[in-house]
């Protein structure tokens, strides 16, 4: 079991404000776990190298130590038992329970805002897990009705746990804990929101060494944003051949370029909606972001995408894809002949009706 996979955590041991040096202590409890057994502690969640560690004792362990910031740390066992949570100076409270629902954290002040954290995301998930085993489980034969309401609900719930993410990153911009989950949750951030969001913490916060790269990083984004004008580039159709990316778009007054891949459940999901905006004459570019030609080539096939495609076969590492910051797919944007940007991330009937209102 990789437990580290498992927690889907975006970045490791994210070291937050400097404070003077200072001890912390854990005290822990696992019914899990057997007299003997080991708790590891740890901030490299690549390797998951421990830093400290401590044996159990009727379910209970106890951790003490010194940390000059505030870390975001894991603590696990080689049977997989596991939790997230903040080393900090104070007394860290650290329940693990058999499920994320019954592992709790607490004690410290940032521990007690990553719980809240936690709470709700679970709430959301497990709204949007049941909702897309409805959509996307194969013997559920649902109508287009009820597939679109689907899809509405999962877009729903999905933005209205970004909008509570970006609350909370606001009430708490002037703390190290706003500038945690402006590091953890970047991508569920416009580029323009992140540089609102960077300036107003105050400037100890904002000097921080990973605030200032994901600022650099920021501002390069919205050079191609809404607004900002598509880079030129050349990729491979789907039978080998160059293409021209802004050749291509500017042929037609609007173009549609959709990122997606073979493998994402979701794009498979939005491309009804993507093939009735070609069928109605609209210009599309499928940019899919596989790294086998051949899933890629016959999901085209079996999906009937009978628009350009155009693939680097690179994955995420795709360089379009890379230079627009694309992060989570399907992805949409939406340019003029130009290139111009006019839109991006719009799906369904969002996506229909501003494509409908871009030639009027």
């Amino acid at each position: 079991m990789n437990i580290f996979k498992i927690t889907g955590l975006a970045a490791a041991g994210i070291m937050l404000a400097a404070c003077q040096s200072d001890s912390y202590k854990i005290n822990g409890e696992c019914d899990l776990l057997s007299n003997g057994d080991t708790i590891f502690i740890t901030n490299d969640f690549s390797s998951g190298k421990p830093f400290a560690h401590s044996v159990v004792n009727d379910g209970k362990f106890t951790i003490e130590g010194t940390i000059d910031s505030p870390t975001l740390c894991i603590a696990y066992s080689k049977s997989g038992a596991n939790a997230t949570f903040f080393v900090e100076p104070g007394t860290v409270s650290i329940k693990i329970g058999d499920s994320p629902s019954n592992t709790k954290v607490g004690g410290t002040e940032m521990n007690d805002k990553w719980q809240t954290i936690m709470d709700s995301t679970l709430v959301f998930g497990a709204e949007i897990d049941r909702v897309g085993q409805l959509l996307y489980n194969s013997h559920n034969d649902i109508s287009h009705e009820e597939k679109s309401a689907a899809m509405a609900r999962i877009e729903n719930l999905q933005g209205k746990f970004n909008n509570f993410i970006k609350r909370y990153a606001e009430q708490n911009i002037s703390n190290s804990f706003g500038m945690f989950m402006v590091l953890y949750y970047q991508d569920g951030f416009t580029p323009e929101e992140l540089m609102s969001l960077i300036s107003r913490m105050p400037d100890e916060l904002r000097k921080n060494s990973d605030i200032q790269k994901l600022l650099a990083e920021t501002k390069s984004k919205t050079e191609v944003g809404v607004g900002g004008t598509l880079p030129d580039f050349t990729m491979n159709d789907i039978d080998g051949n160059p293409v021209k990316l802004r050749d291509e778009i500017a042929k037609h007054n609007v173009t549609l370029i959709d990122f997606w891949a073979s493998w994402c459940g979701p794009c498979r999901a939005e491309m009804p909606y993507v093939k009735a905006l070609y069928e109605n004459g609209f210009h599309v570019i499928g940019i899919s972001l596989d790294d086998e030609k051949d899933k890629w080539t016959s999901a085209v096939k079996n999906m009937g995408m009978t628009w350009l495609q155009l693939s680097d076969l690179n994955g995420w590492h795709n360089q379009i894809a890379v230079a627009l910051g694309v992060n989570s797919i399907p992805h949409t944007v939406v340019v003029d002949k130009n290139g111009k940007i006019l839109a991006r991330g719009l799906r369904g009937e969002r996506l229909r009706d501003f494509m409908t209102s871009s030639l009027e």
